[in-house]
């Protein structure tokens, strides 16, 4: 799953490389180099492995056979591709995506929401399990309530911040 950075940056979330199961952070930036299209495309973030592994040079392009038994399947000619390192506003924001545990860990029980909602992956907090759904209601109403109402709801118990946030701001019943 990618996440498509304000700058159009294409990356998995906090910032790691978009191949497959790669922990890797991205430090590479590949766009695609269309001759027929006027409309640019996004660029992609890799880490210079999978660069190196995907992205070979013409010739090796062109002798593989149908199989892809020289270089693999997923291979592609650089030529296609512009290869380069991220600009200052991409670096920036790769940072910031790197930054995101930092982040949670500080916020505390709200965080731990944050995580999940950017994660689209369920975890327990505080001993309740909460989805992707809960999660991203409870981030909603933290975000819109007041200063005073924010910490009368931080201070409720998990469970309970789970069904008040469901119940303001989605209407569950």
């Amino acid at each position: 799953m990618r996440k498509t950075l304000k700058s159009g940056l294409q990356v998995k979330p906090r910032g790691r490389c978009v191949d497959s199961l790669c922990p890797e952070y991205a430090t590479v930036v590949v766009t695609f180099q269309s001759r027929y299209s006027t409309a640019p495309e996004n660029p992609v973030g890799y880490c210079a492995r999978h660069v190196e592994k995907r992205f070979v040079d013409d010739e090796t392009y062109r002798q593989r056979d149908n199989a892809g038994a020289v270089t693999g399947r997923h291979v592609f000619p650089r030529s296609s591709y512009e290869i380069r390192e991220p600009n200052e506003v991409e670096s920036a924001e790769l940072a910031w995506e790197r930054g995101a545990e930092g982040r949670w860990k500080a916020e505390g029980r709200i965080g731990e929401y944050r995580r999940i909602v950017e994660l689209h992956a369920a975890a327990d907090v505080d001993g309740v399990f909460v989805d992707g759904w809960t999660a991203g209601a409870c981030v909603a109403l933290h975000d819109s309530l007041s200063e005073r109402n924010r910490v009368r709801w931080l201070a409720m118990p998990t469970a309970e911040q789970c069904h008040v946030a469901i119940q303001l701001t989605m209407g569950g019943k």
